[in-house]
């Protein structure tokens, strides 16, 4: 099971969060479009230190990052308001006490693996069970258009409500359905698995 945690609850997880803050680093530091502030090594942005998202992280067997990702109530401050939106001549203003942004999903490996697809539908499934036992219907986040086989092979794809050409590949913007169903479709697929 994944390290769920607060920001404020960090110091608890301080390994765990250490190890994704580096791999965030790695995985966003040679993509400016997505703002990642990077220093010692490590992608620690506002968000984190003003909002207190609630962070998923999975480690690997030898204790290294496998997946993370973290997700904040869209009534504050979201990355979609304040630098995203520039990307969508379109762009909807989600603000939802029941719709949760998600932002910073990171996967370090192979996500088309099988191990790769096992960890990122172990970390979603996490993520779809929690925000659902607390009153939450709805996920918001940008992903990039290829990540929709990676969704469809886990079984919880979202529903797209925009998309814009950004350099070699379009930028979506999707909502995830949180309910028993995607938690069901996605155990379907982990059992096929293997």
């Amino acid at each position: 099971m994944p390290y769920v945690f607060s920001y404020k609850e960090r110091h608890s997880y301080a390994t765990a969060y250490d190890k994704m803050i580096q791999a965030r680093a790695t995985v966003f530091g040679d993509r400016p479009e997505w703002h990642a502030a990077i220093k010692n090594s490590r992608e620690e942005d506002e968000y984190d230190r003003t909002c207190n998202p609630l962070y998923f992280v999975s480690l690997n067997k030898d204790g290294e990052h496998s997946a993370s990702l973290r997700i904040m109530p869209t009534t504050g401050p979201t990355m979609l308001r304040r630098e995203f939106h520039k990307f969508f001549d379109d762009f909807p203003d989600i603000i939802s006490p029941d719709i949760w942004e998600c932002t910073r999903m990171c996967v370090t490996g192979d996500s088309a693996s099988p191990e790769g697809r096992a960890v990122t539908i172990q970390v979603s499934k996490a993520l779809c069970r929690i925000a659902f036992e607390n009153g939450i219907s709805q996920l918001s986040g940008l992903y990039y258009k290829n990540m929709n086989r990676i969704y469809r092979r886990i079984g919880w794809e979202p529903f797209l409500l925009t998309h814009a050409q950004h350099e070699q590949d379009d930028i979506c913007l999707g909502l995830w359905n949180v309910n028993p169903s995607a938690l069901r479709h996605m155990s379907e697929r982990q059992a096929m698995l293997f």
